[in-house]
């Protein structure tokens, strides 16, 4: 593609325009100038009026599109193309007289051999040539053609927007370079908001809008198309090992290969760190799978390697379909991301659909709808805290015990308990979140009733998540709360689940051994349930062992539950630690727990939670205990 350099429109052009208004010579005369100022002020009107334009498109793909066809319209061209390779642009607009042409091959010698000789130019450049394209229709056979190198944020050229007509005798004047000048500066601004600068994919953003619209229209039956999310398994292995620019080449290498295979008019995206989007558009969804075992068999050989050392990274996926025929409980990007968590969750380097039956899959969606729930109430302090007694079996006068339990307030002012938001506060490691706000009001409400709590001798007990235990900076956070409180330290039992102390090890009985040095307690919750209960427990210092209550529901019909809590009930003993068995509901499951030598019993046929101020104020009225009234009532009215 040959341009002649020699005639006035075949120059580099030397005006400069602002982003804030053009630069215009007037004609001599009257006429001239009232001419010349009618094309000032459309030249204006079209420059200030295309943000507004612009603005009305959902997405950065259609606004370039947008900026395109105005550009080809509003200078009167054959054909205009932007292009830029890295980000996988290449938009084109062509009149019909140019239908005819071989467009990639014209962009691509566009690139290849037109480009380069004018990579350094900072203006538009107006080119011309005799010949029309192969397959162009008209009888001049004069063209030319405008040429702006698209730049990135270190002014390299990583493309070119071009736009060209035929002469017809009237050459492109200075206007036509001014505009194409503009656009070419709204284009690159554009792609700076809308495109990733590592992987030049689109970004999440525009993605969702370009999903969003898809969904949104009506669509013809049988009009099936598919969203496939993918998650590199090994990438924060490569990150750590070799550092933040080997999991950047490793992004974008993965990123080469699923838009290397991603079908024609679909959109792939970067969603967030190494995972990514595909939109297949009119596939289904066994198109979609093929699509990402395809990704997925690649992505196998790819190996990171540094020296001697490498790490082999595979790819989970997960598919769903989108149809007008299907009920979206969710957004379709929220049921891709679920099957592929679940592939991840087996392994990793496989493929998931999604399956509104598959119970993982449905509590991860319920996780999430709870997940905005928690967010506001924790925002709000909408929480409760409530208060179960636990009581002596082999002593009708043992010392009262309260288990404290958060309850949190929902959207419609109904009271949510725990086991339908701790599986998404866990999910989404809100846990040591919900901790500190119990402790945090624990003793903000037992700190105003110190005259009759530091006379009584009620054991208050207070669970702790895994998640905290293995956070430092919670551990202060409670140590502190318990030296300032006028509770005795040795009133509060921390509960801690078997599983999160095995998996906390040397953090828990870390934790455990400073609180104790201060005098509290701790008791080991759901024990039995782990597989290894007994050996763990020689290492914990526990005052307690809370039975797990699956063992206790159907003590007195199932001998192997009766045996394991019987065998609780023995090591307890020789190892001088109390028992405690949750879930008591029936008479008979009570008469088995005492026969079985349990130490204490917590459930509903023993009491039903209450409001942690109701079980205070059953304290002041049992008169069991030396009372001061003033302080009790004090102590009511400043919290009530």
């Amino acid at each position: 593609m040959e341009f002649g350099t020699g005639a006035p429109s075949a120059r580099v052009t030397g005006e400069v325009m602002s982003d804030s208004a053009p630069q215009f010579s007037a004609p001599a005369g009257t006429d001239s100038l009232r001419i010349a100022l009618s094309d000032a002020h459309r030249e204006l009107d079209l420059i200030y009026g295309l943000e507004q334009r612009l603005e009305t498109e959902t997405h950065g793909q259609a606004r370039l599109s947008r900026l395109v066809r105005e550009l080809t319209h509003h200078i009167g061209m054959s054909y205009s193309v932007l292009l830029v390779p890295s980000r996988r642009i290449r938009i084109r607009i062509a009149h019909r007289t140019w239908n005819g042409i071989d467009k990639k091959a014209f962009d691509h010698e566009l690139l290849r051999d037109v480009l380069p000789k004018f990579a350094n130019i900072e203006q538009p450049v107006v080119l011309q040539r005799r010949g029309l394209p192969r397959g162009a229709i008209g009888k001049d056979d004069k063209w030319q053609m405008i040429l702006a190198p698209v730049r990135d944020e270190h002014q390299q050229p990583i493309g070119v927007l071009a736009t060209a007509c035929q002469t017809e005798g009237h050459p492109l004047g200075t206007e036509a370079e001014r505009l194409t000048g503009h656009f070419v500066r709204v284009a690159v601004r554009i792609i700076g908001e809308s495109y990733d600068r590592l992987t030049g994919l689109i970004q999440q953003r525009d993605f969702s809008a370009i999903l969003d619209k898809l969904t949104g229209e009506e669509q013809e039956v049988d009009d099936d198309h598919c969203l496939v999310y993918f998650d590199l398994d090994q990438f924060e292995v490569v990150s750590d090992r070799f550092g933040t620019r080997a999991g950047e080449e490793v992004l974008e290498r993965f990123a080469r290969i699923a838009a290397s295979r991603l079908p024609g008019g679909s959109s792939l995206s970067r969603i967030e760190g190494d995972r990514f989007a595909a939109l297949l558009r009119h596939k289904d969804l066994n198109e979609g799978m093929e699509y990402a075992e395809v990704v997925r068999t690649e992505c196998q050989r790819l190996v990171y390697v540094r020296g001697e050392s490498s790490v082999a990274v595979t790819v989970s996926a997960g598919v769903v379909e989108i149809n007008d025929q299907q009920s979206l409980t969710e957004h379709p990007l929220t049921m891709a991301r679920m099957a592929c968590s679940k592939a991840t969750d087996h392994g990793g380097d496989r493929i998931e659909c999604f399956d509104p039956y598959d119970k993982s899959i449905v509590r991860r969606v319920d996780n999430l709808q709870v997940f905005a729930q928690l967010q506001e109430a924790i925002s709000n302090d909408a929480f409760v805290l409530d208060a179960q007694p636990i009581r002596p079996l082999q002593s009708e006068n043992g010392l009262p015990h309260l288990e404290i339990l958060l309850r949190m307030t929902g959207p419609g002012g109904d009271i949510l308990l725990p086991q339908q938001f701790f599986s998404a506060a866990e999910q989404y490691q809100l846990m040591p979140r919900l901790d500190r706000y119990v402790i945090k009001r624990f003793f903000q409400i037992l700190d105003q009733f110190d005259d009759l709590l530091a006379l009584s001798d009620t054991t208050f007990a207070i669970n702790l998540s895994g998640q905290s235990l293995g956070e430092p900076t919670f551990h202060d956070f409670v140590r502190q709360h318990v030296v300032e409180s006028h509770l005795q330290p040795q009133q509060i039992c921390f509960e801690i689940t078997e599983t999160a102390a095995i998996a906390n090890r040397e953090s828990a009985i870390a934790f455990m051994h400073s609180m104790r040095d201060l005098g509290c307690k701790f008791a080991l919750d759901d024990f039995g349930a782990g597989l290894s209960s007994f050996a763990y427990l020689r290492d914990m210092p526990v005052d307690t062992l809370k039975i797990d209550g699956s063992f206790v529901r159907d003590l007195d019909t199932n001998k192997v539950s009766e045996s394991m809590v019987a065998a609780v009930a023995q090591v307890a003993r020789v190892m001088e630690l109390k028992t405690v068995a949750e879930f008591v509901e029936t008479p008979a499951v009570l008469a088995g727990l005492k026969r079985l030598g349990v130490d204490y019993g917590q459930g509903y046929l023993l009491g039903k939670p209450q409001p942690l101020l109701d079980q205070i104020r059953s304290l002041a009225d049992s008169g069991s205990y030396a009372l001061n009234n003033t302080g009790v009532s004090r102590g009511l009215s400043a919290i009530s």
